[in-house]
């Protein structure tokens, strides 16, 4: 639905007149379809990114499924961990993210979102329920940090950053990718940096502390997840590049880079927000009075 929704979005703006480019002068100019407008575009991009991002997680995960099957019991072990790290992620990102996707698509339609012309008011309410059956959103965050960070002595979590560095290695032998590259190693970095300080609160013994914005971290582990499918995509769309003649491979590679560009600076810059969050030793929550809520 969130791939459907995005393109019904684009369909429409491209026909739906309102307004005028903002560089227009000329009183007489005429109206623009509202794909002309950057905030229509940054509201497009958004669904693409969050769509194809999501279900580029989705067959990554597939993928680990069938190498896990058909592996040595060395290299099965290896999967089965990045898939147990990966599990919240692949179930939390896609529900969250989606709601704000399909948002965004109504936004797009305007008036005609919230009316059953089209079906982005159905699919709407019907994301809607995704971060709560099979296991809440809240309970994922416990799950990964509770969990799937600390299970096999870290080694789930080690597993992951090892793939995230060997999509930064491969895409840094790409000129136009090195700066984006660098921003998700650094990213990368940034998160194993909060996780150790994280699990020193757990080690000091408590828990509520610890889990406590275990739900701001599967938020800001899912953002640098998705980046890396996003560098992944947009290196083979440079390798693409660099090999095809035809202007629809051409287009399509260009788009998908663009988008992945879009994702690293409008999403992936959320990160260093959530780890401030995450790092702050002044709680706001665990071990705070309930009447904080009083009238």
């Amino acid at each position: 639905s969130l791939l459907s929704s995005a393109n019904l979005d684009k369909i429409y703006s491209e026909i739906r007149p309102q307004g005028r480019p903002l560089n227009s002068r000329g009183p007489g100019d005429g109206q623009c379809p509202i794909i002309t407008h950057p905030d229509v575009k940054r509201m497009l991009l958004l669904q693409r990114a969050v769509s194809e991002g999501a279900l580029s997680l989705a067959l990554q995960v597939g993928k680990y499924i069938d190498l896990k099957n058909i592996s040595p019991a060395g290299d099965s072990e290896k999967y089965e961990l990045l898939l147990e790290f990966l599990t919240p992620i692949a179930k939390s990102y896609p529900s969250e993210a989606g709601v704000l996707s399909t948002s965004a698509g109504i936004q797009v339609l305007g008036g005609y979102g919230y009316c059953e012309d089209f079906n982005l008011e159905l699919f709407y309410r019907d994301a809607r329920i995704h971060p709560i059956h099979e296991g809440t959103t809240g309970i994922q965050g416990q799950d990964i940090l509770g969990r799937k960070v600390t299970m096999k002595n870290g080694k789930a979590f080690e597993l992951f950053i090892g793939e995230i560095n060997a999509a930064v290695k491969d895409a840094s032998a790409h000129g136009s990718l090195k700066k984006y590259a660098a921003a998700l190693e650094a990213k990368a970095g940034l998160l194993v940096n909060t996780t150790r300080a994280l699990l020193a609160r757990a080690r000091a013994g408590d828990a509520e502390l610890f889990l406590a914005d275990a739900t701001v971290y599967l938020e800001m582990a899912g953002l640098i997840t998705i980046a890396w499918q996003w560098l992944l995509q947009g290196t083979a769309a440079a390798r693409g590049l660099d090999k095809s003649e035809d202007p629809f491979l051409t287009g399509f590679y260009s788009s998908k880079i663009h988008t992945m560009k879009f994702f690293f600076r409008y999403e992936l810059a959320k990160a260093d927000s959530l780890s401030a969050v995450l790092l702050d030793e002044d709680s706001l929550t665990a071990g705070v009075d309930p009447g904080v809520f009083h009238d």
